[in-house]
């Protein structure tokens, strides 16, 4: 059982539920998948399993037995009884412990997985939290200062000391850099100067970014080109699917990149979509930090995907092979 004695913005997160946009059902689920596979894999759990998601620390949390977690994402100043909680590693926390996250000192969201998971019954297979639609988690809000959530088991016992090889406590499967830009319909529509504009512009996350959209702001520069026309897009269009990443330019030509409880469809042009390599980056991007965009091809990007993957795949099974070789797992 853990207590939570000072909430800050966390919620139960899984890896959403896809399959229902069809019906007007987000998929919702962790901003940052990779890390939340990542947490998981440290566990030996499944990938899928519900782990909190903590957004900018300020989070407090009493456990009341021993219990196996792994922390990944974000570096938010975490610490287990007054002693830092390293990243990226298994961690056992005896009963009656305080872990408590802070302020970010890099990224902004972290994941703290429990060996086994939460005992939270899910919806629509999932226990993603979907604070919009009031759909899963704990009581399908976040989590509140008091709210408790049990262990799905008691932690298990390893029968030898754990020596965690450097190579599975830092796996580095994020890339960093500018995020990479699937072009869409309106980019094609765009003249050079403005393709140039925008791939130029170094961009502000604004204040009014969240787990529904992250919306772009300008730099103050006035030596670069605009970096979108200063007019609406021409002609009327359809309502269409939209993915996360998705990026929408409304009327006022401040792009929107759409992110984990965004809505099933969107009228607004689409500049292009973020490659699945670069959502990792913008799920840790807050407001007030700039990012800037390359061009990417399909195939290209897909390529990128697939040799990340055979990695964490690679990573993951010497996890696993792990927990499997220690005594009572």
């Amino acid at each position: 059982m853990m207590v939570f004695e000072l909430a800050g913005i966390s919620s139960l997160q899984d890896l959403g539920r896809p399959g229902y946009q069809s019906q007007g059902i987000g998929e919702s689920g962790a901003m940052d998948r990779l890390a939340l596979r990542v947490a998981n894999s440290l566990l030996g759990n499944d990938e899928n399993i519900g782990a909190i998601e903590i957004t900018f620390g300020h989070v407090r949390m009493h456990t009341q037995n021993a219990q196996w977690f792994a922390l990944t994402g974000a570096d938010l100043s975490a610490s287990v009884n007054g002693v830092a909680f390293p990243l990226c590693r298994p961690v056992r926390v005896p009963a009656d412990s305080i872990i408590e996250l802070r302020k970010p000192l890099i990224g902004c969201r972290a994941y703290l997985a429990v060996q086994g998971g939460f005992a939270v019954e899910p919806v629509l297979r999932s226990v993603a939290t979907d604070v919009r639609s009031g759909l899963g988690g704990l009581h399908g809000t976040w989590l509140k200062k008091n709210d408790s959530v049990a262990f799905k088991r008691p932690a298990q016992h390893v029968g030898r000391q754990v020596h965690w090889h450097t190579h599975y406590a830092h796996p580095a499967f994020a890339r960093t850099g500018p995020l990479r830009l699937i072009p869409d319909r309106l980019w094609h529509q765009l003249s050079e100067q403005e393709r140039q504009g925008f791939l130029s512009q170094q961009w502000h996350i604004a204040p009014e970014s969240d787990r529904m959209g992250m919306r772009l702001a300008e730099s103050l520069r006035h030596d670069l080109p605009d970096p979108l026309p200063n007019k609406p897009p021409g002609g009327a269009m359809l309502s269409s699917a939209v993915a996360f990443g998705s990026i929408q330019v409304p009327p006022d030509n401040r792009p929107i990149i759409l992110a984990a409880d965004r809505q099933t469809t969107g009228g607004y042009p689409l500049l292009g979509t973020l490659a699945s390599v670069s959502h990792s980056s913008l799920a840790q991007l807050k407001p007030g930090d700039t990012v800037q965009f390359e061009l990417i091809e399909l195939t290209e990007a897909q390529s990128e995907w697939r040799q990340r993957e055979l990695a964490f795949r690679q990573w993951q099974t010497h996890c696993r092979n792990w927990w499997q070789s220690t005594q009572g797992f």
